[in-house]
């Protein structure tokens, strides 16, 4: 998969083949994301054109809201490798700063599916662009500029919308064991081990990730060759550090780049040391 890195405005020699394009956020490339993905992969293998992604990075709510410290479902490195797996043959990922941000709908268009020739867009139902967030999925549809636009309706479980505001809400409400059934798989972080004892170890978290709520959790830890069954505390001390008990030591050593990856399986004893399934 080629990884296109792009600022506004755009370079005049970027020339770019006809394509497919997924147009939106996909933090945590949940389950409405992975529909729209593969209904954009469709569109392409029928149309016999490329299958495309534009994202974007930072988060808007970073630069416009000035939310620094922002955690994220899948940061960067996650998404990109996630959105791969779906089959993308290339991703724009588009530097969101306030020069981008203050772009009129209509100028989004042109200089950012017009200008890379995107024959058929995919978005969500509630997908928002240009400035002050103007510009939505019926726009694209009004001033399509020579292009067709699918709109993926709203993707539900248990009659809760599949979003990734939804799946946040959950892990910081530690119920981390519902994650699955709206991100399709369970929610992990990765980093590395910073020391270990005979009885504990601490993690360090990599990148911007979510932290869950504090709490004792049951985990799965991987190396990427071993995999085995742990707890992981999560308190307020040290921000983007966790202790790990009762991991195999084997585990730790991690993989080949040294690192791990830990998935939440579910929230076994909140910080009083009461039940958190109670």
């Amino acid at each position: 998969m080629e990884i296109l890195h792009v600022t506004h405005p755009l370079d005049e020699g970027l020339v770019q083949e006809p394509s497919v394009m997924a147009l939106g956020f996909f933090d945590g490339v949940h389950l409405g994301h992975q529909r729209l993905f593969q209904k954009a992969k469709e569109l392409a293998r029928d149309s016999q054109l490329p299958f495309t992604v534009m994202t974007f990075d930072p988060h808007p709510s970073e630069v416009i809201g000035h939310k620094t410290g922002r955690g994220y479902l899948t940061p960067l490195p996650d998404k990109l490798e996630r959105i791969s797996s779906f089959g993308a043959d290339k991703v724009y990922v588009v530097n969101f700063n306030l020069l981008f941000a203050s772009l009129p709908p209509s100028e989004f268009i042109r200089h950012y599916l017009v200008s890379l020739q995107v024959k058929h867009v995919v978005v969500g139902f509630d997908f928002r662009f240009g400035c002050k967030a103007a510009g939505d999925a019926e726009f694209l549809k009004k001033f399509s500029g020579g292009f067709d636009v699918t709109i993926i309706p709203k993707v539900t479980n248990d009659e809760h919308k599949i979003s990734s505001t939804f799946i946040r809400n959950l892990i910081s409400d530690g119920d981390v064991h519902l994650v699955p059934h709206y991100l399709g798989k369970h929610y992990e972080i990765s980093g590395s081990v910073m020391f270990r004892s005979h009885q504990s170890s601490y993690f360090h978290m990599e990148n911007n990730y979510l932290s869950p709520k504090l709490g004792l959790y049951q985990v799965e830890v991987t190396n990427g060759f071993k995999t085995c069954l742990g707890m992981l505390k999560c308190c307020n001390e040290t921000p983007n550090r966790f202790e790990l008990l009762d991991v195999h030591q084997g585990v730790l050593e991690g993989g080949e780049c040294g690192g791990i990856t830990i998935k939440f399986l579910y929230r076994a004893l909140d910080m009083r040391g009461a039940s958190a399934l109670a």
